[in-house]
């Protein structure tokens, strides 16, 4: 029996290590922590959460230093990670590559405030390899990542503000946020967050606004300042975020339509790696590098982007709708640059 229970202490308290965040990324005190524990199936109370932090404090300088913000109650936690070893036995070498590769690169792939929260394996990842000569080689002269996109990403929000943020939406609980909108205006508000959503290198969070009476979305990148609030978020009846999604807020709306495009110039035989969709069909694959396909393709406003990017190398064969519409965007676009001699490959045309 008190096996058990000195078990049960010590898992406990390995739970309570990795529920604290990381030092200068926010705080958490023994109440929030408490609600998480029994969320997570915990039978304790708030005294025994404060015992055992009292402990760790004094005696988890494997795990890493703890740290107590004790200026104001409730006191609050955070915990600066040793750069040990998370395992005994520590990560395979095909662990720790893993974790270099994403540690080099993640940046440009996961949502915000990831990165940060995988930094101890970051650490251990690099301890790993080292003095492997061959997993060196193999980081710095046989692995990249191209970036696809011509622009950059968005400035970050803060550490602080992505914890808070997905501490209120783990909570299911209120935000307080001071938001800068596109005229840069700034704002205080208090939001139920919805779902955050990742969309290329951009992170939103979908919210309701109580005072207005509708949801919108917010680009965390313009969110100055988040405090989480102890009143229960509000959610619309029946929200859910894939069907909200579907209805176009991201540019990903639109009928699910089927296409038939014929590409030239070899310009479209990425997609015979990387199709556009499950069903995509091959019709014809030419030697003079002309393809025709097809497949069934929500026809958003994102996917019409898509296409009028391929310029003269693409063309919509159906449906008819589509095409009449991507004639008229390149009507219109022609007009901007009207007065301009017409060229074929750099050279004039003779008239």
């Amino acid at each position: 029996m008190a096996a058990n229970l000195e078990a049960q202490t010590f898992l406990r308290r390995i739970e309570i290590l990795q529920r604290l965040p990381p030092k200068r990324a926010g705080v958490i005190n023994a109440r929030d922590l408490t609600e998480q524990l029994k969320a997570a199936g915990y039978l304790i109370e708030k005294r025994t959460v404060e015992r055992d932090l009292e402990f760790l404090l004094l005696h988890g300088d494997w795990f890493g230093t703890l740290h107590c913000d004790d200026r104001s109650k409730p006191f609050g936690w955070s915990i600066e990670r040793s750069t040990a070893r998370r395992t005994s036995l520590g990560l395979t070498v095909d662990e720790a590559l893993a974790f270099a590769w994403i540690g080099r690169y993640g940046a440009e792939l996961l949502p915000q405030g990831m990165m940060q929260s995988l930094a101890p394996f970051f650490k251990e990842a690099d301890a790993r390899l080292q003095h492997d000569q061959r997993a060196q080689a193999w980081l710095q002269k046989k692995v990249r990542m191209i970036a696809a996109r011509p622009v950059a990403g968005p400035k970050p929000a803060s550490n602080a503000v992505m914890r808070a943020v997905r501490l209120a939406l783990y909570e299911d609980v209120q935000l307080m946020i001071q938001y800068r909108n596109a005229q840069g205006d700034s704002n205080q508000m208090t939001v139920s967050p919805l779902a955050l959503v990742s969309r290329d290198l951009n992170l939103y969070l979908v919210v309701w606004i109580a005072r207005f009476a509708n949801i919108r979305v917010l680009h965390a990148s313009r969110i100055l300042a988040a405090k989480v609030k102890d009143d229960k978020a509000e959610v619309p009846p029946h929200f859910d975020i894939d069907a909200y999604i579907a209805q176009g807020p991201f540019q990903l709306g639109g009928d699910a339509q089927r296409m038939q495009l014929r590409f030239t110039n070899f310009a479209g035989h990425a997609l015979l790696d990387a199709p556009i969709a499950p069903d995509q069909q091959v019709h014809l694959q030419g030697e003079d590098g002309t393809l025709e396909l097809s497949a069934t393709v929500r026809l958003s406003p994102q996917f019409k982007a898509w296409l009028l990017g391929y310029g003269v190398s693409v063309q919509v064969l159906e449906p008819l709708e589509l095409r009449q519409d991507m004639a008229q965007t390149l009507r219109e676009a022609m007009q901007l640059y009207g007065g301009l001699p017409s060229t074929t490959r750099g050279k004039t045309r003779a008239g």
